[in-house]
């Protein structure tokens, strides 16, 4: 390609995709592989753009463009369960095939990433994913590369994946005294199952009972038996002289992997497992911050089979401030 100023780019054919930016966001002005007119010319400069790529026939073999480096290293990056999609502005994207867990290899992310000209940029890893959605984008400084500095990027392999969930039913356990009584109305069931439903997982069982230590244990056997790989117990969290609900666990012969979690909201959440069944526990706070709490930290995890170690639940502590938390001042 060579560089021309626009007035004397009439007539050629645009190398490069060139961009608008304004207050009302970025939008594509003209396509790679546009014939430059006359209009065009006044177009570009009234966005800044004073010099073009065109196309030339002089292109060097050992040269690769942008648009061709991203999409040749997502294919090298992305793993099982992905797939990728070209994108413009030397750009390609990442997205899932199925729904599960994002998995990233964050050390070769990282160390991939300062080669300085190409980027892998992922959404967090462990996070729970959809079919068809935006896993990663690949995106190339350079408007071209070398051959050769673009093949030694290629040695960086599989580091996006997904992992499928391979639980699918899970049972849902509302303690809660007043809720029992009809006191107050469960708000927590259509929570949850706004999330199961994101995911294609099916509930195969839901009660609500009050704060009791045996009702509370029998109702996560009933879930159980009734074909739930994994239980959402929900309230009782506390240390209130009425919370039963980590008791019970407990009793129930349940090996506790945490009780209390370094994230804010929903601390007071409790994973454990029951003869292989994980349960997670959470705190009624979940209702409040229902956009994004514990049960979205840790059930795709739960339900990929990713069991979670206290050393990661540890860690979570750095970023464990959830987009969703509600900062109030008080004076």
């Amino acid at each position: 390609m060579r560089l021309v100023r626009v007035e004397d780019a009439v007539g050629q054919i645009l190398g490069y995709d060139t961009t608008y930016v304004g207050r009302d966001g970025a939008a594509l002005l003209l396509p790679k592989g546009h014939v430059i007119t006359n209009d065009d010319v006044e177009r570009l400069k009234d966005s800044g753009v004073y010099f073009v790529w065109i196309e030339g026939n002089e292109e060097s073999s050992n040269l690769m463009y942008e648009w061709e480096i991203a999409e040749v290293v997502a294919n090298a990056l992305a793993g099982e369960n992905t797939y990728v999609k070209p994108a413009r502005q030397g750009s390609a994207w990442i997205l899932s095939s199925i729904n599960g867990v994002l998995k990233i290899n964050v050390d070769r992310l990282r160390e991939f990433n300062l080669n300085g000209n190409v980027f892998l940029i992922t959404k967090t890893s462990m996070t729970g994913v959809v079919k068809d959605e935006l896993i990663g984008i690949v995106d190339v400084v350079p408007l071209g590369m070398r051959r050769e500095d673009v093949n030694e990027l290629l040695k960086y392999r599989d580091l996006i994946s997904v992992v499928p969930f391979s639980r699918r039913r899970i049972g849902i356990v509302i303690t809660g005294t007043e809720i029992y009584q009809g006191r107050k109305k469960d708000l927590y069931h259509p929570v949850i199952k706004a999330k199961a439903d994101r995911y294609g997982w099916e509930i195969v069982y839901s009660t609500v009972i009050p704060d009791d230590e045996e009702k509370i244990i029998t109702a996560i056997r009933e879930a159980i038996n009734n074909g739930a790989e994994t239980v959402v117990v929900t309230g009782g969290m506390s240390v209130d002289p009425t919370d039963k609900t980590p008791i019970a666990i407990r009793n129930l012969g349940a090996k506790v992997i945490a009780y209390g979690i370094p994230i804010k909201p929903t601390t007071m959440t409790m994973i454990a497992l029951l003869n292989g069944t994980p349960i997670l526990a959470i705190s009624a706070g979940g209702i409040y911050y229902s956009d994004y709490n514990a049960i979205d930290v840790f059930l795709p995890r739960l339900m990929a089979d990713l069991i979670p170690s206290r050393e990661e639940i540890a860690a979570m502590g750095h970023g464990g401030i959830l987009v969703s938390y509600k900062f109030e001042r008080r004076t």
